[in-house]
């Protein structure tokens, strides 16, 4: 009976600790990667609206201005986007754990294609001056590129493990 009681006190004063605690000092638990990200997060998200912030939050990612303004500063600041090249793939895999966390083979090859068929908006046949028809593609805006290749990558394996350490990293466990 003595040993429970220990073990409620202990609990009680660990909870009193707890929230006793600076919130910088919770924050120095959490890895440099994580901060990076709830960093970016903030500063990315300074102009958006509370419901367009939980949407965000959720991993909703609807086709909105402010959702391609807020994608393309967020994977920037991280420096994991760059405007003439997009996704830096390699540099995703190694600051999100590398193959402890992710299957490189997969995910580097998932990366690399979204950028490539995202980056071009295909658009009407045009003719040219020999005649014959061909098909013109047009560079995409630098911030509509960045949100069409994120959605591309949230619909492959790279996307759910990418929701499942977002939604870690908010919530306090990453």
């Amino acid at each position: 009976m003595a040993r429970r009681s220990h073990i409620w006190l202990l609990r009680l004063y660990l909870l009193l600790l707890s929230l006793t605690l600076d919130p910088s000092a919770v924050l120095a638990i959490r890895s440099p990667q994580s901060l990076a990200l709830l960093r970016a997060r903030d500063q990315c998200g300074r102009q958006l609206t509370l419901a367009q912030r939980l949407h965000l939050d959720r991993m909703q990612f609807e086709d909105a201005p402010h959702v391609r303004h807020y994608l393309h500063c967020f994977w920037s600041r991280l420096r994991l986007w760059q405007d003439a090249s997009g996704f830096q793939a390699l540099r995703i895999v190694q600051s999100f754990g590398g193959e402890r966390r992710l299957n490189v083979e997969q995910a580097l090859p998932a990366i690399n294609g979204c950028n490539a068929r995202t980056r071009f908006r295909s658009g009407s046949r045009s003719v040219s001056r020999s005649g014959s028809g061909s098909q013109s593609r047009s560079q995409v805006p630098v911030v509509d590129w960045c949100f069409r290749a994120f959605v591309c990558v949230l619909a492959t394996p790279v996307g759910d493990w990418y929701r499942r350490h977002m939604s870690d990293v908010i919530n306090g466990n990453a």
